[in-house]
């Protein structure tokens, strides 16, 4: 039986990155789900973007205008945290007025459709934080799923210095949400939340009687990225390669130090692919370190140069200290590489012993001294290199990419749907060492 869904993505683009990706890759993979019926609502600053773009094919697209609120309070949060790089936490806060008014201009749109049967199932993919509620939940008797829902991760207590750096201002407060209207009725009437990370999944409030699932936020579409075939062997200097934006809790100074404590990583190249703020103490660091002529700093690259260039090298190393879903690592794995990265938050759910290295989140000067040691391991070892690329190539085919999620998602309506009496519960654990397996469907 066909389903027919109404998926709420504020944000959602294919000419984007982070959130605004994912939640076009979701609705994308969904709409083209054979099973479901999809009407898409987005917010109006995607229109050109959707109309234009093969989704218009496979889903109603209905566009909400609220840049009468959205636009200043845009403006106004890039003015409080000085760009548009740190302090997430404060952007949410400012934002939340704007988003409540988009789904409350997305339910008067579709009230009638919503009223009359026109749905079975509204899923709300974007925003990701567990911090916004969802009214919608409230003003209709459609069930209401929301997520892969991801955030809230602890910053680290061994880096007291890192939240300062991210203008991390509003953390001490950041519990204040649940006092926010809507919250609590958001999750006393919520059908399902699907959380991307053990640690939001115990963010759900203890009086939530829904179904809970678990799965992982980010995948890979083959079409654009595409997937490699086995790991790639140096030709001549063993390259390490690094992916995001370059901010302090990001851990790239930690990948140019481990290089400069080892001859044999002397030996080797980094690039880091990105730009940010961090760029330039980056490569003052590496000038200081005698590292400048194996550094290679190349700034943002379109996917397909991303792909290619992450396919040419032999391994990824990413220590960054906080990080929620870890789309970098799952392209990383895609490209046929070995992975280190630190044991806390997402990477730590895409990573396992077959298809790289967890590091223990510890101070600096030990996490270095880990990071050097996985790093030689890697050059010393090619056998171990293409086993652990074969494994991070078949979790991906198996699990991750956008249309393996989408049949993920559709049994999770159906459950939902199903109403049935055993509800399925994620036992929630600390995000150390978590599984990716979508618990339960």
């Amino acid at each position: 039986m066909t389903m027919r869904v109404l998926l709420m993505a504020e944000a959602c683009n294919p000419t984007w990155t982070s959130v605004p990706l994912v939640g076009y890759n979701f609705a994308r993979a969904l709409s083209e789900h054979p099973d479901l019926q999809v009407t898409l609502v987005s917010h109006v600053r995607n229109q050109s973007a959707l109309e234009s773009d093969a989704i218009a094919d496979t889903a109603r697209l209905v566009f909400v205008n609220n840049e009468w609120i959205a636009k200043p309070l845009f403006k106004l949060g890039s003015i409080v945290r000085g760009g548009k790089s740190l302090g997430w936490t404060t952007n949410m806060a400012i934002n939340w007025p704007a988003y409540i008014a988009f789904e409350r201009q997305a339910y008067k749109t579709l009230k009638e459709e919503l009223e009359c049967g026109g749905y079975d199932l509204v899923h709300r993919i974007t925003p990701v934080s567990p911090t916004m509620p969802s009214p919608m939940a409230k003003w209709t008797d459609v069930p209401m799923l929301i997520g892969p829902l991801n955030g809230g991760l602890p910053w680290p207590s061994e880096y007291p210095e890192l939240r300062k750096k991210e203008r991390e201002w509003l953390v001490p407060v950041r519990n204040a949400y649940q006092k926010l209207p809507y919250y609590r009725s958001s999750y006393r009437r919520l059908a399902g939340v699907v959380a991307g990370s053990r640690h939001t999944a115990t963010e759900t409030p203890l009086d939530f009687s829904g179904e809970k699932f678990y799965m992982p936020e980010n995948g890979i579409d083959p079409a654009k990225f595409q997937i490699a075939d086995g790991w790639t062997a140096p030709t001549e200097r063993f390259r390490f390669v690094s992916v995001g934006r370059l901010v302090p809790y990001k851990g790239f100074h930690l990948t140019v130090a481990a290089m400069a404590r080892s001859a044999a990583l002397q030996n080797c190249d980094l690039t880091i692919i990105g730009d940010g703020p961090e760029r330039e103490r980056l490569q003052q660091l590496a000038a200081e370190l005698e590292l400048s002529d194996r550094v290679r700093f190349a700034g943002w690259m379109p996917q397909e140069e991303l792909a290619a260039e992450l396919r040419d090298s032999q391994a990824f190393v990413f220590p960054s200290l906080r990080e929620f879903g870890g789309g970098v690592v799952l392209e990383a794995m895609a490209s046929g590489l070995p992975s280190i990265i630190v044991n806390y938050g997402g990477p730590a759910e895409l990573v396992t012993p077959q298809t790289g290295f967890a590091l223990e989140l510890q101070h600096e000067d030990a996490l270095v001294r880990e990071l050097c040691v996985s790093m030689e391991t890697l050059v010393g070892d090619h056998g171990m290199c293409e086993r652990m690329a074969d494994a991070a190539l078949h979790s991906v085919r198996s699990q991750h990419t956008w249309s393996a999620k989408a049949d993920q998602m559709t049994r999770i309506y159906r459950q939902v749907l199903g109403g049935t009496s055993h509800r399925e519960r994620m036992q929630p654990t600390s995000s150390t060492g978590a599984s990716q397996q979508l618990v339960n469907v």
